[in-house]
């Protein structure tokens, strides 16, 4: 039988808003784990996707480049009891682990709900390809801007009075009734009549607040906190309606290691940086703007949840871990995963991941090293992932400073 611990080699994804060439962390962290990837320069590396998911499977070089999930099919008392109890071993690891590197705005989305998910996939199998839901978690490895839920209600009122020219693209009255209201209930129709609004309405109003934005007339505080970003996202997509979701939700700057997690129905896009990303697995994506893909615009006004919240109140927290001062622990509240921080600075001689009662996959972003389980050993490098079957217990040797995530299940 082969070890339960094994290098793996992720799927890449070269989306158009992706960052190009090497200046991408996804490209950096392949070309570095694998020997026979070439990078191109001219071509955009989005996302690496470690586990699963049949649209991006990772593989086991060591066996001819067979899938996790098939070897997982045939040895699946290595997910852990948990995993087996709480989904189905069919479908392999319960989370698909991710790299992004963000050049350009990611769509005006949310992910639906398991219910929601299911009945989509059911209609439009072609666009929403699995009946599962989709929570996410971001982990910030560069400096990494997103928009994230809905802004405090005086935020979006004062862009609708500092920006008259918001208040003609839909009707008077809706617009009075959110001026003029004291809770989060006139939200939704005011943003799904924008949403929904015709582009030959919209779009000339559009030009027009950007002609104002070039021109620096706005001197309101709020308004000049998105100028530079507004001028880059229509620059980025002209005349796209997503460009409106600015004066709605909030512009999020996270800095290396701070995170955020996305609850089902919780509007959000990445704006540019490079994170680890680690989500239920499933691929469903309910979008409305800033996309040549399929948009579902009123689907999505019609899932999202209309809560407003402040800007700070998105980022999500680690916990230090009690047992191991080199860990962070993000738990999020799902049972489909759980990313562990591991940093270890030059001095340890040696160092004991924690035994997990689950599968989990293991990344290296920094540093070099090797790894030993019973009598297998290998080196570690940045863009190395050990796949670790439940109950394995892994030494790692560290040369330099080390940073690890590691994913696993929470169920």
């Amino acid at each position: 039988m082969m070890a339960q611990v094994f290098k793996i080699q992720a799927a890449i994804k070269n989306y158009d808003w992706g960052k190009v060439g090497m200046q991408s962390v996804v490209a950096q962290l392949q070309k570095e784990g694998c020997n026979n990837f070439l990078v191109d320069e001219k071509t955009p590396y989005a996302e690496m996707w470690i586990g699963t998911h049949d649209s991006g499977p990772a593989l086991i070089p060591t066996l001819k480049n067979i899938k996790l999930k098939e070897w997982l099919l045939e040895n699946p008392q290595c997910l852990g009891d948990n995993i087996r109890k709480a989904f189905s071993h069919i479908t392999g690891l319960p989370f698909l682990f991710k790299v992004l590197s963000v050049n350009k705005a990611l769509s005006i989305q949310a992910h639906p709900n398991k219910k929601t998910a299911e009945k989509l996939h059911q209609m439009y199998p072609d666009k929403y390809p699995d009946d599962n839901h989709k929570p996410e978690m971001a982990i910030a490895l560069t400096n990494f801007e997103a928009l994230c839920g809905f802004r405090p209600l005086c935020e979006i009122q004062t862009f609708f009075v500092e920006i008259p020219e918001l208040q003609k693209i839909v009707d008077s009255k809706i617009v009075e009734m959110f001026l003029n209201s004291k809770n989060n209930d006139a939200l939704k129709p005011l943003f799904t009549a924008i949403m929904t609004c015709s582009p030959k309405t919209f779009q000339p109003i559009l030009l027009q607040i950007l002609e104002y934005f070039k021109q620096k007339q706005f001197e309101n505080p709020l308004c000049e906190s998105i100028h530079d970003l507004f001028l880059r996202t229509y620059d980025q997509y002209p005349g796209d309606i997503g460009c409106f979701c600015l004066f709605f939700l909030n512009y999020l700057k996270l800095k290396p290691g701070e995170a955020i997690f996305l609850a089902a129905n919780v509007p959000h896009a990445y704006l540019s940086g490079d994170c680890i990303e680690c989500m239920a697995c499933s691929d469903n994506v309910v979008r409305a703007g800033l996309t040549p893909k399929f948009r579902d615009v009123n689907t999505l006004c019609d899932i999202l949840m209309y809560d407003c919240n402040k800007s700070e109140e998105n980022k999500f927290l680690p916990i230090c871990d009690p047992g191991d001062p080199h860990v962070k622990i993000f738990d999020p509240p799902v049972p489909e995963f759980v990313v562990d921080s591991i940093e270890l600075k030059k001095q340890e001689t040696s160092y004991i991941l924690k035994i997990l009662q689950t599968a989990s996959v293991l990344l290296v972003v920094k540093g070099k090293g090797s790894y030993k389980y019973e009598n297998e050993e290998g080196d570690l490098m940045p863009g190395s992932i050990l796949f670790i079957s439940s109950g394995c217990q892994v030494f790692l040797n560290p040369a330099v400073e080390f940073l690890m995530f590691r994913a696993y299940c929470n169920a």
